[in-house]
């Protein structure tokens, strides 16, 4: 056997030994070891079967030709992990497993009895399977990635200036805490809320570690529940609200996030957003130049799905004015910014190796271009700075912030 799938016709199987994973791609051979809770899968990298088992969350084992469907579930527990890792090693042995496996990825469990929650409900369930999936190693790929520090590096600058009087934020998929943790260093209080109980873990840990423990409050919810806060935060509790390169965009519809930040926050404040954009100009340019006109416009399709969007999960791209418009009845738009616009997205940074001794440079021209229209709205991502509209007879607070971009 070669590569990362066994292949089923191995004469050594013995009929036992594989089972064949049966999805809307097709069936594919796979390794497995079992135990009376379920049956186990590591995957190899990050392979397309596994995301459409997680994404439906179940899946068609068929084994000695019965085939049997079974509920689907991600395993976390780094404890749990290990365990399964030996048990692959105790059946199939260490060369062969080291063989298959390089760069393991997800580990599943497959158990009997499946039930398929309702195709939105399986959807967000699916969400928080693959955040907790990356949790403990997310920091990695965002430190571990140039373009990614740079994203950062520059929502952290916007946020500081925006926020800069404004004591009690809401931050809306905090992730592992990167812009958190800044924040809250700076003296404010952040209530921060994310669909991954795992990264809400990290993040508290991180400001436990820091000292700053006492002025995070955390909720584990999604995006769109965020009315669910009304009645635990109050009315127009919080003097601003961010959210950064990745929850707005796993949301099919942002309208009930718009209304539910329209009670949460009072008339003027301000909401920054940090989205992957629909129209990404070095994607579009150098796609096109290569004879790859189907990557240079897969934005365009709504959502950009698993595997072609660079992250774990499908992906609806927004450009600037399809995003401000599904908040326009609550807000209106102030600044926006491209991030990044002449830099390559992060999944491309490995071509800015021959420039790193200039990358400052290039960071300079990037955030100068970025803020200068049409770049504006042609960035890898785009940060957009809106305001509450006061509803009739309201009063308007001053904006907290400091002096514009």
């Amino acid at each position: 056997m070669t590569g990362s799938t066994p292949d089923a016709r191995d004469p050594d199987g013995g009929g036992a030994a594989y089972l064949t994973l049966r999805t809307e791609l097709g069936e594919t051979p796979l390794a497995f070891v079992e135990d009376p809770t379920g049956v186990y899968l590591i995957e190899q990298g990050s392979s397309r079967w596994a995301a459409a088992v997680l994404r439906r969350g179940s899946a068609v084992v068929v084994r000695r030709a019965a085939a049997e469907v079974r509920r689907a579930d991600l395993v976390v527990e780094p404890r749990e992990r290990a365990a399964i890792w030996a048990a692959f090693v105790e059946k199939y042995g260490p060369p062969t497993v080291a063989r298959w496996f390089p760069s393991p990825g997800r580990y599943l469990r497959l158990r009997p009895g499946p039930t398929d929650p309702p195709d939105g409900d399986r959807y967000f369930a699916w969400l928080e399977t693959e955040f907790d999936s990356i949790a403990d190693d997310y920091d990695r790929h965002i430190y571990g990635n140039v373009v990614n520090r740079f994203l950062r590096a520059r929502s952290v600058e916007l946020l500081t200036q925006r926020f800069a009087r404004a004591p009690r934020l809401l931050e809306i998929g905090c992730g592992s805490g990167t812009e958190t943790l800044e924040l809250l260093r700076e003296g404010h209080e952040v209530v921060a809320v994310d669909i991954s109980a795992r990264m809400l873990a990290v993040v508290r840990e991180k400001a436990r570690r820091d000292g700053v423990g006492e002025r995070l409050e955390t909720h584990h919810l999604a995006a769109r529940r965020l009315s669910e806060l009304v009645p635990t935060l109050g009315v127009g509790s919080v003097d601003g609200a961010y959210s950064t390169y990745g929850a707005l965009n796993c949301e099919p519809d942002l309208r009930p996030v718009a209304s539910a930040l329209s009670e949460l926050l009072p008339a003027g404040a301000p909401l920054v957003a940090g989205v992957y954009n629909r129209w990404c100009l070095f994607e579009m340019v150098s796609y096109a130049a290569v004879g790859r006109v189907d990557r240079a416009f897969e934005r365009l399709g709504s959502p950009v799905p698993v595997g072609r969007s660079r992250f774990c999960v499908d992906t609806f791209a927004y450009s600037a004015g399809e995003f401000a418009r599904a908040f326009t009845p609550w807000f209106s738009r102030g600044s926006v910014e491209g991030v990044v616009v002449v830099l390559p997205p992060s999944n491309l940074a490995a071509y800015l190796a021959p420039f790193r001794e200039r990358l400052d440079r290039w960071e300079r021209w990037d955030t100068w271009i970025g803020r200068r229209w049409p770049f504006t709205h042609l960035g890898d991502h785009f940060l957009m700075t809106m305001y509450r509209h006061p509803a009739d007879g309201e009063p308007t607070r001053p904006r907290p912030e400091g002096p514009p971009a």
